[in-house]
């Protein structure tokens, strides 16, 4: 059963990464708004370290870590680092299950660690705001979110 699941994950991202949409030139068409990148000014191992300690620092938790660069090779693709660090605190899915229980599908947060072709190591997070959003009532805890998850990358910001 568990050899099925992580089947079905690699399916997962194996298929989020073929979904992306690309130009006749084969190259990443622009980010959607929400999607936040920011360059590291450190290498992949120190940002992903660092960005744990800032989570922490934030008063959140680490729940989960999946390594998509790993899922990847069973595929036979080969790529840089690459980390999903998903993280969250019950307190905030507390108040978010109070307010507007559809909210709770939201959470954890995610963010994407990606080591490029050219050693540059990139942060990649959905804007809380706009993650929440659909959900009334939630913009409060959706703003607080986006201050900590900022605070977090800014951490490692180049």
């Amino acid at each position: 059963m568990k050899r099925i699941a992580n089947l079905l994950l690699v399916w997962g991202v194996v298929a989020l990464m073929s979904s992306v949409p690309q130009t006749a030139a084969g190259q990443d068409t622009p980010p959607p708004d929400f999607l936040v990148t920011v360059e590291s000014a450190h290498d992949f191992d120190a940002t992903l370290a660092a960005l744990k300690q800032a989570i922490e620092g934030e008063n959140l938790m680490v729940v989960n870590e999946v390594n998509p660069q790993q899922m990847l090779r069973m595929v036979g693709v080969r790529t840089g680092g690459m980390r999903q660090v998903f993280f969250f605190h019950p307190r905030y899915m507390k108040r978010i299950i109070e307010t507007n229980r559809n909210g709770g599908m939201e959470p954890p947060l995610k963010i994407l660690v990606m080591e490029m072709p050219n050693g540059q190591v990139m942060v990649r997070y959905h804007d809380p705001v706009h993650q929440f959003a659909p959900y009334g009532g939630l913009s409060e805890i959706a703003t607080e979110l986006r201050g900590a998850v900022e605070k977090i990358v800014n951490s490692v910001r180049q």
